[in-house]
């Protein structure tokens, strides 16, 4: 793992594409914490670009060995290449990026000293004026002042980065990757957005690779990279495949993991593209985590198990009251301007008022009578990107322009449940599915890292199964077949499913329409998948979405508690491996009468809780920088305060009397001071009381109030009344900015408050 830190040398901007009306037009990107940060696309574009360079000096301005170990680095380009903007590299695959960099983040100790400082934090940016300037007069162009955010310089900002295979290489070849990624980190001077005018200078350094520079100017053609092989090797988002025809599942009771996912950076899980933008689930497929459970546990029996049903990963959601939330029934609406008031179609009808609404993506966790369901929403945040077109170093239509991402947000907990048959795995398996995984759309730069722990838990117990109707709740979508295969969202094909799962006949209830209780609720769902591995998209998946309810007659047989546990537990209908099927039948909730009764809705923290706060150690001097920043801010807005209201405080009762002559001398005299023992401070107000003719120009109260504000030190804090304790972070740094400031503070509230006086008998005047 790679250690790389940005040192931002100037003010830099590292925008999102939009602003604030009436504040600023053009906003820099902000993580979590609510400080600007470098997102991983926008470093490895420079670094790429940087690593180009290097690679064609290297190779002698030819398409040569280099040139291969940076799209070996990076990945290919196939985007570019069907547009004819880089040359076509053959008909193989794509080659994946082997680099992979996380976002650039103001250090954790940094971040969390200013979490508790919002004056602080806010000075962290600041808004910088501009203007288009008119070609033909050469003068700014009327109605174009801009205002745009910019970061201040000083900025220490750091990441990870790892590099894939990097231990399968041989001595050679891991000496190419260090060399190339070294030289090209040697070449970026800048990044963000005006970075030709003067914006965004920086350092990029890269902790922990070993650059030999000796050997790179004694080694005129070095080995070129791993050949791309012709199907990717399993791994975390490559399934093993199956070998043959999958047996049955076994019997037996299940061991369980509980998944705990902390996201780390955003999470996309591709649902569909509506034209530039990508649009997320929000939630995480079992899917698409059954890639990575298999790579973890690296066992072929756990394959074959997945292939068979002995082994369940389900779809991972928001966490509610500390486990999995359930996707909200769809029989369960709410009211349209009052959330909080509920209503089970299938056990109530509508109250007189409520105008009903569904529940849009909420989950809902565990009902107990006489208490609030809580629901909870999944937090979800947009992301711009664009793609620079190195022609006009502008994005382009033609290298894909601007785009986009939807994404789980940063901070959200998820939970799911990975499920083996008892005894299938060895002992302790669910320690080895803890740790950093990687997930989604995107993952090697700025989306999809989550800190998973997994804990063992019991299998539930068998519960009663309520009398009457078996009522049967989706949690996941379910894929059932017709008579003839194909893909169904017949309630009658999933009655045969259930049936044969818990050994008896069903019949799904006809719908009473609006005579009475709704006996079904339900939508189908349609979804596009690829198969990553082979490179092609997957057949269609058609059933029915998760949040369904659907009422079903017993027609033969009678149900058993133990076989809706273990139904519950194995999932119905077909891929029950990677989350499909989940079901909960004769759950209390599809029982309950609300009456309007109202649902908790507090919001689920985003993440953990805070540890302690780190020392700043050597991040302490850039805090310095953004701490000074803040008290120049209240400074400043303190002094136009006082000067709107209380001059008479500030220079004195009776300032009024001095005429302007001799207030202009008070203003240069401020203007060059540079301390409390400045010596033309004290010559100047001694000379006030030895001379006749200013003694009377002067009142005493004011000569007395300009003295101890121009020579004591402490004055010109008390008279300003800062919230200091706000504005400090670092170690002795009120005693340390009081000082430093001091010449700064006077000068600053002594000259607003003349020039408001100035104003103030000019308008009197003109009265």
């Amino acid at each position: 793992m790679l250690r790389v830190a940005v040192t931002m040398l100037s003010d830099w901007h590292v925008g999102t594409g939009a602003g604030r009306h009436g504040v600023v037009d053009r906003m820099v990107q902000r993580d979590r914490d609510g400080l600007p940060y470098v997102p991983a696309k926008t470093l490895v574009g420079v670094w790429r670009d940087a690593c180009e360079i290097a690679a064609y000096a290297l190779d002698e301005g030819e398409s040569g060995v280099w040139g291969a170990w940076v799209e070996y680095l990076f990945g290919s380009q196939p985007a570019l290449s069907e547009r004819g903007v880089l040359p076509a590299s053959g008909t193989g695959r794509p080659r994946e990026a082997a680099l992979v960099v996380s976002s650039l983040h103001y250090p954790r100790s940094v971040a969390a000293a200013l979490a508790g400082k919002p004056l602080v934090r806010t000075a962290v940016t600041f808004p910088k004026p501009g203007v288009a300037i008119d070609p033909a007069t050469g003068r700014a162009a009327n109605r174009l002042l801009r205002y745009e955010e910019m970061a201040r310089a000083g900025a220490v900002l750091v990441g990870q980065a790892e590099i894939l295979g990097f231990a399968g290489l041989d001595a050679e070849r891991q000496r190419c990757v260090a060399a190339l990624l070294g030289a090209g980190a040697r070449l970026v001077e800048s990044l963000g957005g005006k970075r030709r005018r003067g914006a965004g200078r920086c350092r990029l350094e890269v902790d922990g690779l070993a650059v030999d520079w000796d050997w790179l100017r004694e080694t005129p053609t070095p080995p070129g990279p791993p050949q791309q092989p012709e199907t990717a090797a399993p791994s975390a988002s490559s399934p093993v495949p199956s070998s043959g025809a999958a047996p049955e599942a076994t019997g037996g009771d299940w061991e369980i993991a509980e998944l705990r996912l902390v996201l780390d950076s955003p999470l996309v899980v591709h649902e569909r593209t509506v034209g530039n933008a990508i649009r997320s689930l929000d939630h995480v497929p079992g899917w698409v985590l059954l890639p990575a459970v298999l790579q973890r546990l690296a066992r072929p029996e756990a394959a074959e198990a997945a292939r068979r049903g002995d082994l369940v990963v389900t779809n991972a959601t928001v966490e509610v009251d500390g486990r999995p939330g359930r996707p909200a029934p769809l029989a369960l609406v709410h009211d349209k301007e009052d959330a909080s008031r509920l209503c089970n179609l299938m056990a109530e009808s509508v109250p007189d008022g409520l105008r009903a609404e569904l529940f849009d993506g909420a989950y809902v966790g565990e009902y107990t009578p006489g208490r609030p369901l809580p629901v909870r929403h999944c937090p979800r945040s947009e992301h711009a990107h664009n793609t620079i077109d190195d022609a006009v170093q502008r994005p382009t239509e033609q290298v894909g322009g601007v785009y986009t991402y939807q994404a789980i947000a940063a901070g959200t907990v998820l939970r799911a449940q990975v499920r083996a048959r008892e005894g299938l795995l060895a002992p302790g398996w669910p320690e080895r599915l803890a740790g950093v995984w990687r997930l989604g759309r995107s993952r090697k730069d700025d989306y999809g890292r989550a800190r998973v722990t997994a804990t063992p838990a019991r299998p539930p117990d068998a519960r009663p199964v309520p009398v009457g109707p078996l009522r049967v709740w989706l949690l996941s979508d379910a894929l059932v077949v017709d008579e003839r295969l194909r893909p169904s969202t017949d309630p009658a094909h999933l009655a045969a499913a259930l049936g044969r799962a818990l050994g008896v006949t069903l019949r799904p209830l006809p719908d009473p329409g609006g005579a009475g209780l709704a006996t079904r609720a339900s939508e189908a769902r349609r979804l596009e998948s690829w198969h990553r591995r082979w490179g092609l998209p997957r057949p269609t998946l058609l059933g029915l979405r998760a949040g369904s309810c659907l009422s079903f007659e017993v027609v033969s047989g009678t149900v058993d508690p133990e076989a809706v546990r273990r139904v519950e537990l194995a999932g119905v209908g077909l891929r029950r491996a990677e989350g499909f099927g989940q079901v909960r039948i004769g759950d209390p909730l599809l029982h309950a009468a609300f009456r309007g009764a109202p649902a908790d809705g507090t919001p689920t923290p985003l993440s953990e809780p805070a540890p302690p706060l780190p020392p700043l150690g050597e991040h302490a001097g850039m805090v310095r920088v953004v701490e000074e920043a803040a008290w120049r801010q209240e400074i400043r807005r303190a002094c136009e305060a006082l000067a709107a209201t209380r001059r008479g405080r500030v220079l004195g009762e009776g300032y009024e009397q001095v005429p302007p002559s001799q207030l202009g001398a008070l203003r240069v005299l401020v203007t060059n001071l540079t301390g409390p023992r400045d010596a033309r401070a004290g010559w100047w107000l001694d000379r006030l009381t030895a001379t006749r003719g200013r003694q009377s120009a002067w009142p005493e109260a004011t000569r007395h109030q300009l003295r101890r504000l121009l020579t004591e030190p402490d004055t010109v804090w008390e008279i300003l009344a800062l919230p200091e304790a706000d504005l400090t972070v670092t170690e002795n740094g009120r005693a340390e900015l009081r000082e430093r400031l001091w010449a700064e503070a006077v000068r600053t509230l002594v000259t607003d408050c003349l020039t408001a006086h100035a104003r103030a008998v000019d308008a009197r005047g003109e009265a």
